[in-house]
């Protein structure tokens, strides 16, 4: 799973916490080097077909489906579990009614002593967010992410557990994520040339220049609303609706991470994962462990 957001209520203060943990392992991996895009694979790649794995855990085995539609995550997922990257580590962190999460190649018969979460793989992977299609419901699989909505860790994923949403929370999320593809405009267009030669000119006596930078960033918006009226809003679908109020999920995450596959047989295991006892740091207190991840034929 995650970025600082995967409402002024408990709930809404509670997924701000998880959607802030949620990425904290990538976060700091970061931090020891800027992450580069996979390199050239030489390995078989199915170009339009799903695929299909099975997961063999501790608490049982779970059936994965990796949708055709996003074929860069589901292509290195594939290929890390025939190197057998998954095979034997620790799910590091679960968050009651958030996500479950693995990928910590350090986690491979880590002791309570040793700190997890901080580990992946030494390259990122191009964003294939799809929110109109694939998204968080429960049971989903996602990577996590160095940058929401911009690429992907390269090892580290998440399944979704969630919660059963409300109608306003369900727009709520639909609205904030309206407003932050508004913002991504607006940021794009602020950073071209003529605007941030200008606000850099500006910045220099700012003070005395307030009055040309709130000009400058009207003409910004001006730009940005008509950027905004060719596109169209993100809604949730009927069906989407319908998943998020009966079964659940985390609505909060879509647009911001990449959705690839789904459990489809499984979902049992996966509750007995999340309902495991954990520590402070969201850890189990006794270790789930992916024993093997395998492709499988599926009909």
């Amino acid at each position: 799973m995650y970025r600082n957001e995967p409402i002024i209520t408990f709930m809404k203060k509670l997924l701000l916490f998880f959607a802030a943990t949620l990425m904290l392992s990538a976060c700091q991996n970061s931090q020891k080097g800027t992450p580069v895009s996979e390199p050239e694979d030489t390995d078989t790649v199915i170009v339009d077909a799903d695929q299909y794995l099975l997961m063999e855990t501790s608490e049982g085995n779970i059936t994965l489906k990796l949708y055709r539609e996003t074929p860069l995550h589901r292509h290195n997922f594939v290929k890390l579990a025939r190197k057998g990257y998954y095979d034997n580590q620790q799910f590091f962190r679960i968050q009651n009614n958030f996500t479950v999460q693995a990928g910590d190649p350090k986690s491979k018969g880590a002791t309570r002593e040793t700190p997890l979460g901080e580990n992946d793989v030494d390259y990122t992977i191009p964003e294939e967010i799809q929110p109109e299609k694939f998204y968080h419901k429960r049971g989903a699989l996602a990577m996590a992410s160095y940058y929401k909505m911009e690429k992907s860790s390269g090892g580290h994923f998440y399944f979704v557990t969630g919660f059963k949403y409300n109608d306003t929370k369900l727009f709520n999320a639909e609205d904030k994520y309206n407003k932050e593809l508004r913002k991504e405009v607006f940021d794009s267009i602020t950073h071209t040339p003529p605007y941030a030669n200008q606000l850099k000119e500006y910045a220099k006596d700012q003070k005395r220049n307030m009055p040309k930078i709130r000009e400058l960033k009207k003409k910004i918006t001006a730009e940005t609303d008509k950027v905004m009226a060719t596109r169209k809003q993100f809604h949730y679908s009927k069906e989407q609706k319908t998943q998020y109020t009966t079964v659940g999920g985390a609505a909060d995450l879509d647009g911001y991470y990449t959705v690839f596959g789904e459990i489809i047989e499984g979902l049992d295991v996966l509750t007995r994962i999340e309902k495991r006892a954990v520590d402070g740091r969201l850890r189990p207190i006794d270790a789930v462990v992916i024993k093997r991840v395998r492709e499988i034929q599926h009909n």
